[in-house]
């Protein structure tokens, strides 16, 4: 008898064939340590490596955890950022890059971070149990930038290729989803948008309050992403403490239409809170919805693992959802698709990665 997560060997060997790409972990933000298997949380090479996870994006944030940042500078000092960096968003940005090079160097190759196209090109090649596990960096939330548009060049120059103008509280940019305005894009949101696009930083509406993303979707053209989300039609429950909640966080079905219309790629989360549901048949609902809405072309898997939410299933388990979705009766192209070939194609057309 199979033990709950394992799958049969056709499904091992399918998903073993096919690259594997989550849009978006919390590993560098919450982990001093990836590289070696430490049993918190919910991925770490190990375990990325057991689950056949080819790529993934790790995001870093500079104002956390509460909506109104004040708490941010105790949070990531306590997450191993030194005093000196704390005192500017530079400062932490730099310091969490230092963190995700310092896994590659410390890898011995088994980790490296995507520099170039030919680095993507490389994703899921070769042997499955002989290849690496690769990383982009992400950035969500525009304090980042410290009000300067101009400053995403020099985050770009040291690895930067996606960013997310929102995060979990309003900012200078656009109004976030479970701010407390939530207002829409701004004119330096506005630049910020044309600067992405110039310099091949793939813009990423995660978090993003519905006025800010109705206000950039005329101003955007493929390829971009909504890296990380549920649905309010499976779970939209409130909150009575807190402005972040299902309802607040999740995308209307309105919304995921228009984004995957306009051509956006929408990853769905593995949080048990934002699906509604701590089972697999729960993740394969939420794949089932977002397919229904958007199309084969526009879903991707965006976990938010390792992002303080609880998840269905951790990184050891993606070969699972593989088989929930052959299970679900969706073909071997399309489950693919959704489990990485999305997530590549939108990364490769995103334009140059820094040198």
């Amino acid at each position: 008898m199979r033990r709950p997560g394992q799958v049969v060997k056709e499904v091992a060997e399918f998903h073993a064939s096919i690259p594997v790409v989550d849009l978006l972990l919390g590993s560098a933000i919450m982990r001093r340590d990836f590289v070696e298997g430490h049993g918190r949380g919910h991925a770490d090479l190990p375990r990325l490596q057991a689950g056949g996870i080819d790529l993934v994006g790790l995001s870093i944030a500079t104002r956390l955890p509460d909506l109104r940042g004040t708490f941010s500078t105790p949070f990531f000092w306590s997450q191993g950022v030194g005093w000196r960096a704390l005192r500017s968003d530079h400062g932490i940005a730099d310091a969490l890059i230092d963190r995700v090079e310092g896994w590659d160097s410390a890898s011995d190759g088994a980790f490296r971070i995507v520099r170039s196209a030919e680095d993507l090109d490389a994703v899921g090649g070769g042997a499955a149990e002989g290849r690496a596990v690769a990383a982009f960096i992400g950035a969500q939330g525009g304090h980042i930038l410290e009000g300067d548009p101009a400053n995403l060049a020099r985050l770009q120059a040291r690895g930067l290729r996606m960013l997310a103008l929102a995060h979990v509280m309003d900012n200078a940019l656009v109004g976030s989803d479970t701010g407390v305005r939530r207002g829409g894009l701004t004119g330096l949101g506005r630049e910020v948008i044309a600067e992405c696009r110039r310099l091949g930083v793939l813009v990423d509406l995660a978090h993003m309050s519905e006025a800010g993303v109705r206000d950039a979707l005329p101003l955007l053209r493929p390829p971009f992403v909504l890296s990380h989300t549920g649905f309010t039609a499976l779970a939209g429950g409130t909150s009575r403490w807190r402005h972040y909640s299902p309802r607040t966080r999740n995308l209307s079905d309105e919304l995921a239409r228009d984004v995957a219309s306009a051509g956006g790629v929408i990853g769905v989360t593995l949080s048990a809170w934002l699906l509604g549901g701590s089972t697999l048949g729960t993740v394969g609902r939420a794949f089932d919805h977002a397919l229904d809405l958007c199309g084969p072309s526009q879903v991707a898997v965006g976990s938010d693992m390792d992002g303080g939410l609880r998840m269905v299933v951790g990184a050891t388990s993606f070969p699972a959802i593989t088989a929930e979705l052959l299970r679900r009766g969706h073909d071997r192209g399309t489950v693919a698709a959704v489990m990485g070939g999305n997530a590549l194609r939108v990364l490769r057309d995103a334009g140059p990665a820094a040198g």
